[in-house]
């Protein structure tokens, strides 16, 4: 080969080439890359929402009163503790956490709007609306309303999935408080697996 024909650089066909094999690598990747999206998102929101009830939890003891965590589709802020109406966690799109107050409006702590931070997941759980911890750190299940707190009779549990992906994960509450994130693809007694902190079937 002439040293014109090395300096004259790639030509159209091996560029072609190249671009064809860069074009396969992607698209055998692509799956990889959404999957892995789909992992952190779900990830991030089952860590927030457990974060969400830890603060709860904190709260209630600090304050001496029973603090909730709301799930709604009110956009959470200081301004709409009072007009938020909860709903069933499988349908809501935000949670927040407020301060029950006997005598008057409740008190706004935190809230997370779930679409906004953490993109296309979803929550279920048809029974849940609320959630609260008594001034002893006790999780008892608000769902009839503020005034009829009922202690759990099981651990309560949340599932946290991808819209259309194949991730979840579970924040699980037990009867005494403990609040956790399992992974329920994970074998029984792998680190963060949900069995056995979780009954089968349960996430």
């Amino acid at each position: 080969m002439s040293a014109r024909a090395i300096e004259s650089g790639v030509t159209l066909v091996e560029a072609m080439v190249v671009v064809s094999i860069l074009s396969v690598l992607l698209g055998l990747a692509m799956p990889m890359f959404a999957d892995t999206i789909d992992g952190r998102r779900v990830q991030g929101a089952a860590q927030g929402l457990a974060a969400a009830l830890r603060a709860a939890q904190a709260e209630a003891i600090r304050r001496n009163r029973m603090v909730e965590v709301v799930f709604t589709n009110t956009a959470p802020s200081p301004a709409s503790v009072v007009a938020a109406q909860p709903v069933a966690a499988t349908s809501a799109r935000n949670w927040m956490v407020r301060a029950v107050n006997p005598e008057g409006p409740a008190d706004f702590v935190s809230g997370q709007a779930l679409a906004g931070e953490f993109g296309p997941v979803t929550l279920s759980n048809d029974a849940l609306r609320s959630v609260g911890f008594t001034p002893t750190a006790r999780p008892v299940d608000l769902s009839a309303g503020p005034g009829l707190p009922a202690p759990l009779a099981a651990p309560l549990v949340l599932r946290v999935a991808s819209v259309g992906g194949s991730r979840a994960r579970c924040v699980a509450v037990s009867t005494g408080g403990s609040v956790r994130v399992c992974d329920p693809s994970r074998p029984t007694g792998a680190v963060a697996a949900c069995a056995p902190l979780l009954p089968p079937g349960a996430c």
